[in-house]
């Protein structure tokens, strides 16, 4: 095989999108280090993946085949970054070992795949080893979910070895021929003024470079000195970009859509996940008005992990719902100790209808997963005050059903739980309207699930709280505020003027654009 080049720039058409999914140590990277020769694999700590990388190759040298891939980790605390890759890529490559079969983070990469517009192509790793069962892992494929070529379904399946380079080729040939076949996916028209879009996958500071960024470009194009627009912290920042490398470290002039490398240089340190702008000048009135409606509504079609967010709210709803249930332990960490004696105060006077809440636990500092292993134990939720979480929080509380809340503000966090005692065990109920909102536009998810996208009119619209939507003179629907997200973010509530999207735990199909939504609170 040629040598691997690094496109620079210079590509009229999109490059596509490869990200690489699957479970640790199934050869991921192997199988890139073959495709580009290098000996990325060797030098990683444990030989495992710790982030997300990104290069633009020409496989066959011709300059008329490039592919970009997304390199993702597969263990199974980097499940958000697995999210990301494969939420912008064209194709995804499923690899699955065939020593080893369908593994966990083979089965959460499969349901990324499930939720992703991307083509998916199954690739079977490590065919070079003795004793496998190759038809054994088939079987298992199919049997979670994704209908392979030969036993039934139309996705592609193809057998590698990333040691010995065997069916690398083919696996080339073949991302080349479903791109030829079923084309790339569709991006937004770009707005006037705005000549890029980009999303950021790494970030990182370093000592002689500043922050880097690791970006993959979905449309338009960059180049050194081009305005970059993004927000942050509810602010908008516009800066140029002073510099853009390769993966390998090779200085690029520029970068075309379909592209990924590192941008140098900006004054701040990018979330993971955010969508960065190209603009033509430095314009904060185009990067408001144009660039925020996009972003509103690309992320709520786009699947980004809060779903596990929004489910954790229905353990925190079996909670406060069960009858059997008189005392509502907690567990709550503090930025500090000052801060930490006012909540414990606050929380011990709560007592509703016979319904006491206990401070299980409590201390200064990030919530960890001891936190989670002992709310899960003993039937706690965890708190969190101005605190962060340790790696890995998110998943292990889903999976262990532990609800994790945190605040910025103490009597945000004093009221939540006052309500969640006062409505634990009691039966008959009053409601008063909290405020009113008005559908403007209404979104499918890729899971069948629909978004209402609302204008508050009057007063607030809070999650968990019950409401009736009224088209005319009639209730078409009723039910809870599953979900509520303002942009990318799950807020608990959304004020009179803003605009926000709310999820039913109803059937919303008779809605339409133009019916109210009345928010009411339960009163016991």
């Amino acid at each position: 095989m040629p040598k691997n080049k690094t496109i620079k720039a210079g590509k009229e058409c999109r490059v596509p999108i490869v990200a690489i999914l699957g479970h640790v140590d199934h050869g991921k990277t192997t199988i890139l280090d073959r495709i580009r020769e290098s000996n990325v694999q060797s030098c990683e700590v444990g030989g495992i993946t710790q982030k997300i990388s990104v290069f633009t190759i020409d496989p066959k040298g011709d300059c008329k085949g490039f592919i970009t891939f997304i390199d993702t980790p597969g263990h199974e605390a980097f499940d958000l970054m697995r999210t990301r890759g494969g939420g912008i890529a064209d194709i995804v490559l499923l690899i699955v070992a065939a020593d080893d079969g369908v593994k966990p983070q083979t089965k959460e990469s499969i349901e990324i795949i499930k939720k992703s517009e991307a083509r998916p192509i199954v690739v079977i790793n490590k065919c070079d080893l003795p004793n496998i069962n190759i038809e054994k892992v088939k079987r298992e494929i199919v049997s979670n979910g994704i209908e392979i070529e030969g036993m039934g379904g139309k996705v592609p399946v193809i057998e590698v070895s990333g040691k010995t380079g065997k069916g690398i080729p083919e696996l080339l040939d073949l991302i080349n021929l479903v791109v030829e076949v079923e084309g790339l996916k569709e991006r937004e028209k770009l707005p006037r003024g705005v000549l890029g879009r980009a999303f950021v996958l790494e970030s990182i500071q370093e000592k002689s470079r500043g922050n880097v960024s690791t970006i993959v470009l979905t449309q338009g194009s960059l180049c050194k000195g081009s305005w970059i627009g993004y927000e942050l912290n509810g602010k908008l920042c516009i800066e140029r970009i002073k510099g853009i490398v390769s993966e390998d470290g090779k200085n690029l002039s520029g970068l075309n859509a379909g592209c990924g490398g590192k941008v140098l240089g900006l004054g701040n340190l990018l979330p993971l996940g955010i969508e960065v702008f190209l603009l033509e000048n430095k314009d904060e009135k185009l990067l408001k008005e144009n660039i925020k409606q996009i972003k509103i509504n690309e992320e709520i079609h786009t699947d980004t992990g809060d779903e596990r967010q929004d489910e954790g709210l229905n353990f925190f709803e079996e909670i406060i719902n069960n009858k059997d249930t008189k005392v509502l332990k907690l567990i709550i960490k503090s930025s500090s100790q000052g801060a930490l004696e006012a909540i414990n105060k606050s929380l011990c006077k709560i007592e509703e209808d016979n319904c006491r809440t206990e401070v299980f636990d409590s201390g200064v500092g990030n919530i960890t997963l001891h936190n989670i292993e002992e709310a899960s134990i003993a039937g706690a939720i965890v708190l969190g005050f101005e605190v962060g979480m340790e790696t890995g929080v998110k998943e292990s509380a889903y999976k262990k059903k532990v609800v994790v809340r945190t605040y910025d503000i103490i009597y945000k966090l004093v009221e939540e739980i006052e309500e969640a005692a006062s409505s634990m065990g009691v039966e008959g109920v009053n409601e008063e309207e909290i405020g009113n909102s008005t559908v403007k536009m209404i979104f499918t998810l890729s899971d069948g699930t629909k978004v209402l996208g609302n204008r508050v009119d009057e007063g607030i619209m809070k999650r968990d709280c019950k409401c009736y939507i009224v088209h005319g003179d009639d209730i078409v629907a009723e039910g809870k505020i599953k979900s509520l997200r303002k942009a990318k973010n799950t807020i608990v509530e959304a004020k009179a003027g803003e605009d926000c999207g709310i999820i039913m735990d109803v059937n919303v199909d008779e809605v339409k654009e133009g019916d109210k939504i009345y928010c009411n609170k339960v009163l016991h």
